[in-house]
């Protein structure tokens, strides 16, 4: 089990009896076994999952590390076992929870509650080298289905292509590179919506002369990757070659100063210092980066203000843009892993400016 002894060790420090997992995230991270309905209970010296029906056969013979029960009554049934552990105080996830499970969940419950946030981020911040085999293999895989929509879009673009078009191929390759799903839903930006960082993909056409963002990430083996690039279609805009340029050199500048040990702001102030250098500091609305794991958007954010030193074998994106309202807007986002002597680049797309014609 990764890292249970560590994480065992903080229950003691913190004084408890043992710890309820409810979230999907941290039942998958402590398990590496996927149930839309499962607990992992932590104590001392035993760890529990708790599945229904529907995967407690397959628990049982999965997961060896873990004694398997079947939840009958459900939180009746979770509420009846936590009772008979004889246990004072039980830790839980109370930023996972809703307020109705929570009050559902102390009613006539023995042990005293103790609410956490963020328990495991300690522990998740730092991947181990088999979590990064396995988010380097996302990545090409991402990497992958990118070499494959552009020819794609080329081909088709005079064929009344509209962003969720391209999206829905996009999901189409990410199925046949062996992903398991989408890591988000896949934005595809045309014209000005790129200056909108987060726009929700729609029905409208792709337009011809002007920049196409895509936004898109798979997960492989309960691993997220994440992946942008924004490109040009049609007789190349000076001004979009501009932004992008400025764009890529704050990209390239924050990911050479990746190393671990230095505080996470320094990531984010080298490539606003860039973006701010070329008078578009306004236009660049959001952080650098974020980390990435069993969850699209993991601790810890690289941006201007986190005073927390950059762990070795942090797993996170590197992504400055600029946002011109009305016009469009320029993103470039790469996978990096901290070492200890510099940065391992995971995504192996160039960061040239592609122009389809």
């Amino acid at each position: 089990m990764l890292k249970i002894d560590q994480i065992k060790e903080k229950l003691r420090k913190e004084g408890l009896d043992a710890f309820l997992f409810n979230s999907y995230s941290n039942v998958f991270y402590l398990s590496r076994f996927s149930s839309s309905n499962a607990y992992i209970i932590l104590t001392d010296k035993e760890a529990y999952f708790i599945t229904d029906a529907r995967y407690y056969e397959n628990a049982k013979e999965k997961l060896k590390n873990f004694t398997v029960l079947e939840l009958k009554n459900g939180l009746k049934g979770l509420k009846y076992f936590i009772n008979n552990l004889n246990i004072k105080n039980l830790g839980f996830e109370k930023d996972k929870i809703t307020l109705s499970f929570y009050e559902k969940l102390k009613e006539n419950l023995k042990p005293t509650l103790i609410g956490y946030e963020g328990f495991l981020n300690e522990f998740r911040i730092s991947k181990t080298e088999e979590e990064i085999h396995i988010i380097k293999q996302a990545v090409i895989k991402i990497d992958n289905v990118y070499k494959k929509i552009l020819p794609w879009i080329k081909e088709n673009v005079n064929n009344n292509l509209t962003e969720l078009s391209i999206r829905k191929k996009v999901i189409d390759l990410i199925f046949e590179e062996g992903g398991t799903s989408e890591s988000f839903p896949t934005i595809v930006a045309t014209g000005k919506h790129s200056a909108i960082p987060h726009w929700e993909t729609s029905e409208e056409p792709i337009l011809k002369d002007a920049p196409l963002l895509i936004d898109m990430g798979l997960k492989y083996k309960g691993y997220c990757s994440d992946f942008t690039r924004t490109l040009y279609l049609g007789s190349l805009d000076s001004k979009f070659e501009k932004i992008y340029n400025i764009v890529k050199e704050a990209h390239i500048e924050a990911v050479n100063v990746v190393k671990a040990g230095i505080p996470i702001k320094e990531i984010d102030l080298t490539a606003r210092k860039v973006i701010e250098k070329y008078g578009y500091g306004d236009c660049f609305t959001h952080s650098t980066g974020h980390g990435i794991g069993i969850d699209i958007h993991e601790e810890p954010r690289i941006y201007k203000d986190n005073e927390e030193i950059l762990q070795e074998n942090t797993v996170f994106t590197i992504e400055p843009g600029i946002y011109i309202p009305n016009w469009g807007g320029v993103r470039l986002e790469n996978i990096v892993v901290a070492r200890k002597d510099g940065v391992e680049v995971l995504t192996q797309t160039p960061l040239e400016l592609v122009n389809l014609l």
